[in-house]
């Protein structure tokens, strides 16, 4: 079957197979046999994930649950801020904020605005309608707001667009 589908002229091979020792088989195959130089292979039972290393030829290991585990856990720690694309391999992302009455960035022009050093501010909707991010825009409550932003800063970009930090002992 690898043959028919012409693993001799791959370069990458993906295993996606539904049962974990395919997955491994693919990749060791591909590798030993064929001589392929890159395999991804997809873990479908997290127990496993300790196989897929270089004994078995695998380059990249998908662990499925430890992905959607991630994404779950994002999303409940950003608030009203989404991640909508992932780049170079999970370190960068492409999120969309909503700014809430009452955040920090309310008013303040993007020049002005303390965004973490590793945080790209792409585009500014407002209205329905695209506002292009220069240093003299100013931020209302409502716009939607896309950035790329560093992993290690996400947090910290989505406190400033979020709803503000009450100071202990200050009524809601």
């Amino acid at each position: 079957m690898l043959e028919r589908a012409g693993i001799r002229r791959a370069q990458v091979l993906a295993a996606c197979m539904g049962g974990d020792a395919d997955n491994l088989a693919l990749c060791f195959i591909a590798r030993s046999r064929y001589a392929v130089t890159r395999t991804i292979a997809t873990i479908n039972n997290p127990r496993n994930a300790w196989l897929f290393d270089a004994h078995f030829h695998v380059d990249v290991a998908v662990n499925q649950a430890e992905i959607l585990a991630s994404l779950i856990e994002q999303e409940m720690s950003l608030g009203e801020m989404m991640t909508l694309l992932k780049l170079r391999r999970g370190r960068y992302s492409l999120v969309e904020d909503k700014i809430q009455p009452g955040s920090r960035a309310v008013g303040v022009a993007l020049r002005d605005l303390p965004l973490p050093p590793k945080a790209v501010i792409a585009a500014i909707i407002r209205n329905g309608e695209i506002v292009i991010p220069r240093g003299q825009v100013t931020f209302d409550a409502g716009d939607e707001v896309l950035a790329i932003v560093d992993e290690d800063e996400v947090e910290e970009l989505a406190a400033i667009f979020g709803h503000p930090v009450p100071i202990v002992g200050e009524p809601r």
